[in-house]
């Protein structure tokens, strides 16, 4: 059973955990990107050049990312499109690679970027 401090701790943390700033609605909050750098070094040397665009567009959040392709230009997406097209095969080795073995930060965001591209080409 869950004492009344615990259950209101949780609430409190749960509410805080929507990326929303006080006042705002989902619809005006800002869609949510990579939360930090990623290490260059826990990626392989051939797609080190976009790490630029995972730490953009490596959206863990379906929502989120989803927002935030929405408000992308055009041009932006197709960028990211090029970008990416040459070396889905590379990418999609490298996090086969994990096998059973949870994904690092980096291979996360490759792999949102990835879905980033779906969605975008749908």
């Amino acid at each position: 059973m869950i004492r009344m401090p615990a259950l209101i701790a949780l609430t409190a943390i749960l509410i805080g955990c929507t990326g929303e700033r006080p006042g705002e609605t989902r619809e005006q909050a800002p869609a949510q990107t990579a939360t930090h750098q990623l290490q260059a070094d826990n990626v392989p040397p051939n797609l080190r050049h976009l790490i630029p665009l995972a730490e953009r567009w490596g959206i863990g959040d379906d929502v989120d990312r989803a927002e935030f392709g929405e408000r992308a230009t055009d041009a932006d997406r197709q960028a990211l499109v090029r970008a990416i097209a040459p070396h889905q095969e590379a990418i999609t080795a490298w996090l086969d690679s994990f096998g059973t073995r949870p994904l690092t930060d980096e291979a996360a965001a490759f792999m949102y970027m990835q879905l980033a591209v779906e969605e975008i080409s749908e």
